[in-house]
């Protein structure tokens, strides 16, 4: 699967981006749950665990290539910092 691929999608279904990744869909729908993925959110929808996912094909993309990650790590660190201040 190439990025041509993933950029013809509005919202990359999980299986598709676990495909382009190369993992398992679970742990791409675990990742979006948990917040530790940066291209995508997931949502609980009325709180009984069925979620729905809406992962971003460019995210997705800068993510795979390398060029999201500093501000991954950035954006974590900030993260920490306000909670440590609290």
């Amino acid at each position: 699967m190439k990025d041509e691929d993933i950029l013809k999608y509005d919202n990359v279904p999980p299986d598709i981006a676990a495909q382009y990744l190369g993992t398992s869909p679970q742990y791409i729908r675990i990742g979006l749950q948990r917040g530790r993925l940066p291209f995508g959110t997931s949502v609980d929808i009325g709180g009984k665990g069925k979620y729905t996912y809406q992962i971003s094909p460019k995210a997705l993309i800068n993510w795979k290539n390398g060029t999201s990650i500093k501000s991954w790590i950035e954006e974590k660190q900030e993260m920490l910092k306000a909670l440590l201040n609290e």
